[in-house]
């Protein structure tokens, strides 16, 4: 009888856990849920500048608030893109923002889209580039969108900085140049505990394999360029 109590109490908690687990999952969603969600055409893509995410979104959402006199200043291209990972994570993961109104299906479209192709200023530079594996391509595509609002010198881990030379001289081996394997940038990337980066904890999705890959092979060619 004590032996079928325990075994109804592990079942009941591993069920527990399960649906805990998917709920979590549902909460807080992943880029490849956004990308079915916010499917755009090529052509409207290739039409998306800041412009039109300024005058659609930002002027009659955020700027109320979010202008010279706050702590995060939406009013300029430069600004916008300073924050851009942040902005990401607060519109389409935590679901914070903006906080006294509602964007509709095409606007979260058209930011969607805007922040994945590289956030463009102008519409003649808004058609997609491929991630390449260049430290370059590695830095507009991964580094400035998912990483650079903790890792900077005023922000919550201003000891890893992510600009190639400080990757290269770190003391935590970010980059060993010819060995992706040991490298603790790839190691943070890979790893699939509560020390994973970008932090699940901090509402942050997991990259893409295309992006591991990536990563994988400009190390493997020497993080030359």
């Amino acid at each position: 009888m004590k032996l079928n109590k325990i075994i109804t109490y592990n079942t009941f908690f591993i069920l527990l856990s399960f649906l805990t687990s998917c709920n979590y999952n549902v909460l807080k969603g992943s880029d490849t849920d956004q990308e079915i969600k916010y499917n755009l055409s090529p052509e409207k893509i290739s039409q998306l500048s800041y412009n039109k995410i300024a005058q659609s979104i930002l002027s009659t959402n955020c700027t109320s608030c979010h202008g010279n006199s706050g702590n995060i200043n939406l009013e300029s291209y430069s600004e916008v893109l300073k924050n851009l990972s942040l902005i990401k994570k607060v519109v389409f993961f935590d679901k914070t923002m903006p906080k006294n109104s509602n964007l509709n299906e095409e606007q979260l479209s058209i930011l969607w889209n805007w922040i994945k192709i590289g956030a463009p200023e102008n519409p003649d530079d808004s058609h997609p580039d491929p991630l390449l594996p260049t430290f370059d391509s590695i830095n507009k595509h991964v580094f400035q969108t998912s990483c650079k609002d903790c890792h900077n010198a005023t922000g919550s881990a201003p000891r890893v900085l992510l600009d190639r030379e400080s990757l290269l001289s770190s003391p935590r081996e970010l980059i060993l140049p010819g060995n992706p394997d040991e490298s603790g940038l790839v190691l943070a990337l890979e790893r699939t505990d509560d020390n994973r980066m970008p932090p699940a904890k901090e509402g942050y999705s997991e990259v893409s394999q295309e992006v591991k890959d990536t990563i994988r092979l400009w190390i493997m060619n020497g993080a030359k360029d």
